[in-house]
């Protein structure tokens, strides 16, 4: 019964949208779910940041403050389903450029594939609060807007164990609360061994569960995985990873390189 009450809360303040006047879901201005100004906000490149000890080279496409911060929250607690056009484009850049910078992933793109998408899972209590799996959605969509069928959406990541809110634990507990947390299993799984990953996420901020995902896809037999989010907390171990000595300017969302094309809505 109480999961069924937040699935219509959930969708009664989706519907609410419909009725009531529209505010941009970054800074409030009435008129649209997302204004031009903060669309350019987000336009914004996430700098180019220190991977972490046992986190994988992740692409992010932009940082993780203002109003993008106040988006990601919306679409994932707020009932924001207006935005997932928004988060899904920001995605598919940050995806897009992995695939064309990552040499492993630009090798296996030029054979034609495979190359495996994996989101992050939802724990079981996020998932009955929410009624759904944003970053499920988010990769999915993602994943359809990369003209490449050699890219594959595989949610085989699983949770093995509870673990407590991450929201108020600092970088060394978050890391150990997420230790062998989880695991690959589900029908898929067999794709895994081998295999070149990319695990999805909304945001990385410490890097606790993309490290913790590599983890469990490694053990899986996974031979090479990265990792892709629409934004990155400023100072998060990881980010748009150094491939060259010097480095070269990040690109902004949308602006993916090399093999990949990204399909554009609108």
């Amino acid at each position: 019964m109480g999961g069924t009450r937040r699935r219509w809360g959930g969708g009664l303040r989706a519907a609410a949208g419909l009725v009531l006047p529209v505010r941009c879901a970054g800074c409030g201005a009435p008129g649209e779910g997302w204004c031009p100004r903060c669309r350019h906000e987000a336009r914004r490149p996430a700098g180019g940041l220190t991977v972490g000890a046992g986190v994988p080279p992740c692409w992010s496409a932009t940082p993780l403050v203002g109003p993008v911060r106040r988006a990601v929250s919306a679409h994932k607690d707020g009932g924001r389903r207006d935005l997932h056009p928004v988060l899904v484009d920001l995605l598919a850049a940050a995806l897009a450029r992995a695939l064309a910078e990552d040499p492993v992933l630009r090798a296996a793109v030029a054979a034609g594939g495979p190359v495996l998408v994996v989101p992050v899972p939802e724990t079981r209590s996020a998932a009955r609060r929410r009624g759904e799996d944003p970053v499920g959605r988010l990769a999915g969509a993602a994943v359809g807007r990369l003209d490449d069928p050699g890219v594959a959406l595989v949610p085989v990541l699983r949770h093995t164990r509870r673990v407590a809110d991450q929201s108020r634990l600092g970088r060394s507990e978050r890391a150990a609360n997420l230790a062998g947390a989880l695991g690959v299993a589900g029908r898929g799984a067999e794709r895994v061994v081998g295999a070149a990953c990319v695990v999805v996420d909304d945001v990385v901020t410490t890097g606790a569960t993309l490290g913790e995902a590599a983890r469990a896809l490694r053990a899986a037999g996974a031979a090479h995985v990265v990792a892709a989010t629409v934004a990155a907390t400023p100072g998060a171990p990881p980010g748009r990873p150094r491939l060259h000595e010097e480095g070269d300017p990040a690109d902004g969302p949308g602006s993916a390189v090399g093999v990949v094309r990204v399909r554009s809505d609108g």
